[in-house]
């Protein structure tokens, strides 16, 4: 059997081949830079730059002493971490400008990791508002998992930005969105993890200025001491007057915070002191109240040209584009409603525009319209009728995350429905008319049920709905009312497939709102009502969910809390509370023991408030009238609804002043033109097939196989290729990848193909595709396969791979003979077991013996070559050189891994 088989490839017309030469002289960057197109080969070998892998590894991960030119943030190190993609430059989109040339740099900070941080509409918002401001920088950064926490404590490492890879500590202004009360504690870890003190009043002239904002913002006591300044309202224009008072004020540290201090609508909190008296709050001094920041008009600021794109999969894996701001139906319960207000409407060409440059620049195939309640958009039908048209034909789909019962007709149903259905949530929130009444859910029973059928009409199986436990005035019958609502729908579902989601949320009093003086339950009652439901409802056709009581309890304690609550987050912090919003992550055990030493019951916290007494939000002037909540409130208690202002008369709110501060509304769009195309043939079999060859090296490497084909999927959309889709209702891309590659191995010979309407000029579809793919992954060639040619699959090939062996591995080895004596002993079993781990599933036992043909070291590094069977079974470096050198579980046998070629059989 030979040990080290001849590199050579058959005829150059052989399309079943994907390698690259490598002479021994060269070596493997990490993150290749732009190629030229290189002719597409008849066959399947590819032609270029070869390379070797170096021995001390091609860049260093991050330390103390940064190299801004290193792609790599941290390195194979994310090996460590069960998703490395979280922590590196896998994106399109992101903004990278020359340090040393920018006068402001700005660090803007997700506390919650990648993929609710991508989500978040707010934060790019911001970015692009300040990059596309001359002489200002900004970056981006997002709380680690508790494994990556691990390896930056064991490392020593910073927590770094994802653009230039700098620490927080770097940056002249870093700035946090404070989505959700319960991401606090990881705004305390990014700070300690970016070299930050904690508390702004232990910081010096060498820290920068430590910023908070985002809806939490309306009440920012109980962590005013960790922050310099607190920013309360709509951030676009504010963002970049903030970067010029730093520029304007010069390096003292003091008089930056003056100047921004002096910004409208930013909160200096140690500019004022909390008065208690007999354990109660008592108000400020010296009094301090500071006005929310309005936009007036959401025109103003059309959405980000480029927007920024992920490759590693977020919650909401779509193109955002904000359609509307504020809400005036006036729910009484619902703080954004209150903090966003007024209605301002986005012009309906600008959402065209913006969703048409959006998806060209991205290669999404979904479309969220964002608002507090798309359905109430003025221009929706038009709108949407105009978006489909133009995009429908590209199999690209919209969303609307939020619409209300009453605003849902058979237009909209329809036009969601043409590519694919994306799910629909009803809020009814209360069960009982009354109660609706009581919390101003203007909607009655024959509204809902009427919606209801709609939706099941237009062909959707599911359905899901929301309601919450709690309420103020709140009844057993008012309980038995969703019970029996819940019923009603589940009996008009479609037989067999039918679905309903209902999910039970606890009340949570938040400032600013008419219910801001209600009691919230506590964690023995939540838990009694959550009881109940779980009897009644989890039955047939009804999935129920609910939150967790504790949960809540601690989101109600900080939401109404006070400055006393700094010290017991800063004690839960350093007992080890971390993503206190995941609830696996959650100790309240932790929590009840801060509470305690502090001396502080938090259930104390969540009793009915006096209206007439002081509160802690009162810091934050809103707009809103506080007599026009306290008439609310008193509404509420007789259950009398309040109307929508949007169309109506003014319910004086106080926040307009009808010149510069006012609702406005979209002009209507226009109609959309004809659009026809051709009708799609019933046989896809005739139909062109593309094959490509793409390296996936350095940071695409920690892409996981799906994330991977989502990767090229986008970038073939947004190059502009005529793509082949499944039928259906959830249309997929003809697109079939080669075997998938171990997250962490790289590959300079991936294979894959695609169907299309219509060829592409190849030269220019790939440099399209380059242009719009992440960091490291990279396609090389393109050509038309023939009709006959055989399609990929996930097995049946030979593979080759060169490998840099861990120190680890190396010295388990060094005293036997090295690498050379495993091999032969290899070579020598009649069979070779190697442990396949699998990830929640069984291990699994193989015979290397099997799989290896070709097995050998040379240079420092060892050479493995593979076959696969039909099945795709086959060991992998990995498993093979630990089993080698005799490494016990958890100790890593490989540094890096580069498959340098592929041979389809």
């Amino acid at each position: 059997m030979p040990r080290r088989p001849e590199r050579t490839c058959t005829s150059p017309r052989d399309s079943s081949c994907a390698r690259r030469a490598r002479p021994r002289s060269s070596t493997i960057p990490w993150a290749s830079g732009p190629r030229g197109n290189r002719k597409a080969p008849g066959g399947g070998c590819i032609d270029g730059p070869a390379a070797g892998i170096p021995t001390s590894g091609a860049r260093r991960p991050v330390t103390g002493d940064h190299d801004a030119k290193d792609p790599m943030r941290y390195g194979r190190a994310l090996l460590e971490v069960e998703k490395p993609g979280r922590y590196e430059g896998l994106e399109v989109g992101a903004v990278v400008q020359d340090w040393d040339a920018a006068r402001v740099r700005v660090a803007l900070c997700f506390p919650d990791v990648y993929e609710i941080g991508m989500s978040h509409a707010g934060l790019p918002v911001l970015y692009h508002a300040l990059n596309a401001a001359e002489g200002v920088l900004a970056e981006r950064a997002y709380a680690p998992w508790k494994d990556m926490e691990a390896l930056l404590r064991r490392r020593g490492w910073p927590l770094v930005t994802r653009e230039s890879g700098r620490p927080l500590r770097e940056f002249d202004l870093v700035g946090f969105t404070l989505p959700y009360e319960l991401s606090i504690t990881n705004v305390l870890l990014m700070l300690e993890l970016g070299g930050i003190p904690l508390r702004a009043a232990d910081r010096t002239q060498g820290d920068p200025l430590v910023v908070a904002g985002g809806p939490v913002a309306a009440n920012p006591e109980p962590f005013a001491p960790f922050f310099d300044a607190v920013f309360v309202g709509d951030g676009e224009e504010a963002v970049v007057e903030m970067a010029r008072a730093l520029e304007a004020a010069g390096p003292d540290r003091v008089a930056r915070l003056e100047a921004l201090g002096r910004v409208e609508g930013v909160y200096v909190p140690a500019r004022t002191r909390p008065r208690f008296e007999a354990g109660r709050f008592a108000g400020f001094e010296p009094p301090v109240r500071v006005r929310r920041r309005v936009l007036p008009d959401l025109a103003a600021v059309p959405p980000p040209g480029r927007p920024l794109v992920p490759f590693i999969g977020t919650v909401h894996d779509r193109l955002s584009v904000e359609v509307c701001r504020g809400c005036t139906r006036g729910c009484r319960f619902c703080q954004a409603g209150f903090y966003y207000r007024p209605v301002r409407e986005r012009p309906a060409e600008q959402v065209l525009d913006g969703v048409r440059q959006g998806l060209a620049e991205s290669g999404y195939d979904e479309v969220g319209l964002l608002s507090l309640s798309t359905g109430d958009y003025s221009a929706i039908g038009p709108l949407l009728v105009r978006l489909m048209a133009e995009h429908a034909p590209k199999r690209t789909a919209v969303s609307l995350p939020s619409l209300r019962v009453d605003s849902l007709d058979g237009r909209v149903l329809e036009e969601i429905r043409r590519v694919r259905k994306t799910g629909f949530t009803l809020a009814p929130e209360a069960g009982s008319e009354r109660l609706r009444r009581v919390v101003n859910k203007n909607i009655t029973e024959a509204e809902i049920f009427g919606a209801v059928h709609k939706v099941f009409a237009a062909g959707w199986k599911g359905l899901k709905l929301y309601f919450m436990i709690g309420l103020p005035t709140e009844t057993p019958e008012d309980r038995e009312a969703i019970v029996e609502l819940v019923r009603r729908v589940a009996q008009a579902a479609p037989k067999g497939r039918g679905r309903i989601g209902v999910s039970i949320s606890t009340f949570v009093p938040k400032p600013h709102t008419p219910f801001q003086w209600a009691r919230q339950i506590g964690i023995a009652e939540t838990e009694e009502i959550q009881a109940f439901f779980k009897e009644r409802l989890r039955r047939g056709n009804v999935d129920l969910r609910w939150h967790d009581a504790r949960m809540s309890l601690l989101e109600g304690v900080i939401a109404r809390g006070d400055r006393r609550l700094a010290d017991v987050i800063e004690a839960a912090y350093r007992k080890g509370c971390r993503m206190d919003a995941w609830t696996g992550e959650f100790r309240w055990d932790l929590w009840e023991e801060v509470f305690a030493e502090a001396g502080l019951d938090p259930e104390a916290f969540l009793a009915e408030r006096d209206p007439d007494a002081p509160q802690p939000w009162d810091v934050v002037d809103l707009g809103v009238d506080p007599a026009f909540l306290r008439a609310e409130w008193e509404r509420a208690l007789r259950a009398e609804p309040t109307p929508d202002c949007r169309d109506g008369a003014c319910q004086g709110c106080g926040l307009c002043d009808f010149e510069a501060v006012k609702p406005r509304k979209s002009p209507p769009a226009e109609p959309p033109p004809p659009v026809e195309r051709p009708e799609e043939p019933e046989d896809l079999s005739q139909v062109p097939r593309i094959r490509f060859r793409f390296e996936k090296m350095g940071p695409a490497s920690f892409l996981a196989h799906l994330e991977t084909v989502a990767a090229l999927h986008r970038a073939l959309r947004a190059a502009g290729v005529d793509l082949v889709y499944s039928r259906g209702f959830h249309p997929q891309p003809r697109l079939v990848l080669g075997p998938a590659l171990p997250l962490g191995t790289e590959s300079r010979a991936e294979l894959a193909d695609v169907k299309v309407w219509t060829v592409p000029p190849l030269a220019e579809a790939q440099e399209q595709l380059n242009a719009h793919l992440p960091e490291g992954l990279r396609v090389d060639a393109l050509w038309v396969l023939a009709p006959d040619a055989k399609g990929l699959t996930g097995g049946n090939t030979r593979e080759e791979y060169e490998v840099v062996p861990s120190a680890e591995a190396d010295a388990a080895v060094r005293d036997e003979g090295g690498w050379p004596a495993r091999i032969e002993g290899f070579w020598a079993a009649a069979e070779f077991p190697v442990v396949k781990h699998r990830k929640n599933k069984a291990d699994r036992v193989l015979d290397a013996r099997r799989f290896v043909e070709g097995l050998w070291a040379d240079g420092g590094r060892v050479f493995v070559r593979i076959r696969r069977d039909a099945s795709g079974t086959a060991v992998t470096p990995e498993d093979l050189l630990h089993t080698l050198a005799g490494l016990p579980d958890g100790v890593r046998a490989c540094e890096r891994i580069v498959k340098v070629r592929m041979r389809l059989a």
